[in-house]
This record gives structure tokens, C-alpha cells and sequence, in this order.
């Protein structure tokens, strides 16, 4: 083989390896976007029924005005997206979701808080 056919091979590998990291950066940064879209969506649901217990009478099943005995539905604790938690106070919900991709500091997974009142609902990405 000559030099300039080893040179060719030299960086034609290096062409392969650039495209294979840059690949598995996509593919992550992917698998991370759907993650954290899937947890947003779950926590307005999760969200929406905090608020519909909060508004409806304790006659009905509903926490009068309350969030104090609103529990997450044992089946959305846990989801393909993440586990998700609960604090209550009678005006406030807090949710906590930790996501199943490893978030923006590489080494922790994805953490979001969804913080529900009677009048809103804010979500805020921890990681």
C-alpha cells in the first residue's frame, strides 16, 4: 500500500468515528427532549386532577377546597416517563417527577417540580 492509500484509510476512520460520537449525542439529546415532553404532559394531567379535587365538594369525593387529601392515583405513581411524588398543603400541591434519562448534568436524572394552586399551575425543570 502506498502512502496516500494509508492516509485515505487514516481518515476515512476518522470520519467514521466523528459521525458515530456525534450520532450518539443526537440519539441522547433525543431520548432527553422526549423524556422531559412525556413528564410535562404527565404533571398537567397529574396537575388537573389535583385541581378538580381541590374544587369539587367533600360530598362528591373532592378535598372542599384542599388539597390535603389529594394522593396521586397509585397507577400514575409510576409511569414508563418516571416516578412521581407528592406533598400537600391545604393550598398548595407540589409534585416532584424524576424522569428516567439522565438530565443536562450528566450524572443525576431528570427532575422536575410542578407546584399547583388553586388558581395555576407552574413547572419548573430542577435537572
Amino acid at each position: 500500500m502506498g502512502q496516500q492509500q494509508i492516509l485515505l484509510l487514516v481518515v476515512a476512520a476518522i470520519v467514521v468515528v466523528v459521525a458515530i460520537t456525534i450520532g450518539i449525542q443526537m440519539f441522547t439529546a433525543n431520548a432527553q427532549s422526549s423524556n422531559r415532553d412525556s413528564i410535562v404532559s404527565e404533571l398537567n394531567n397529574l396537575s388537573t386532577l389535583a385541581i378538580q379535587f381541590y374544587k369539587k365538594s367533600s360530598t362528591y369525593g373532592g378535598g372542599n377546597y384542599s388539597f390535603i387529601s389529594w394522593t396521586i392515583p397509585q397507577n400514575l405513581q409510576t409511569t414508563s416517563n418516571g416516578t412521581y411524588s407528592l406533598i400537600s398543603t391545604d393550598q398548595t400541591a407540589t409534585i416532584t417527577a424524576l424522569g428516567r434519562e439522565v438530565g443536562d448534568d450528566g450524572s443525576t436524572f431528570i427532575e422536575m417540580i410542578a407546584v399547583i394552586t388553586p388558581t395555576g399551575i407552574g413547572i419548573n425543570i430542577v435537572n
